[in-house]
């Protein structure tokens, strides 16, 4: 069943017509609100804004020597006092040959919220982020300080670890397991010596 515009029209106006009174009506605008279209960003100290660590890096490092040293001396006897000594004659060779390659690979992906604690003159916001981890006796921390653009922070809040500026991440543990981890007193003695 299809309803006539002109009717619907009616219906309508009658019903805010026979509406009682002012209808209440609140602001959308709130004292704490910065913008009425802007999405709520991290801005200022004390804001919260999450960082979606995505670290991946490769280092590859390859280095190749080769050294040839040789070295001929003779003499003759002296004249005077020196004809004693017989004919001398000195040769030395020396070489050397070697390489090396070393490649690190490091890879975290991570999601980290973290307070900026500071704003640049620039307009840029200082953050620092960190987690602890209790697990059993171990303990891990995750740590992150940089600098953000605020127009580099997403609708949702969050920003890539790529896009901060003089970006610091550190993990560190502390317990049984990282202690076992590290070399025994002797491996630390036969490895200063070599």
């Amino acid at each position: 069943m299809r309803t006539n515009p002109a009717i619907a029209s009616l219906i309508l106006l009658a019903c805010l017509f026979a509406a009682p009174g002012p209808c209440p009506a609140e602001s959308l605008w709130r004292p704490n609100s910065r913008s009425v279209i802007a999405d709520r960003t991290a801005a200022r100290p004390g804001d919260i804004v999450t960082v979606l660590i995505v670290q991946r890096s490769t280092t590859s490092h390859k280095a190749t020597h080769k050294a040839d040293k040789k070295l001929d001396v003779s003499g003759g006897p002296g004249g005077g006092l020196l004809q004693f000594f017989p004919d001398l004659s000195l040769e030395t060779e020396r070489s050397t040959d070697g390489s090396g390659a070393t490649t690190q690979s490091t890879s975290l992906v991570d999601r980290l919220s973290g307070l900026v604690v500071g704003v640049t003159p620039e307009g840029n916001l200082q953050i620092e982020a960190s987690r602890r981890v209790n697990l059993n006796a171990d303990e891990l921390t995750l740590t992150l300080t940089g600098l953000v653009r605020p127009d580099d922070i997403s609708p949702d809040n969050t920003i890539l670890s790529t896009q901060i500026a003089d970006c610091q991440m550190g993990w560190s543990g502390s317990g049984p397991i990282t202690e076992k981890q590290r070399p025994g007193l002797i491996s630390r003695l036969l490895s200063i010596l070599w």
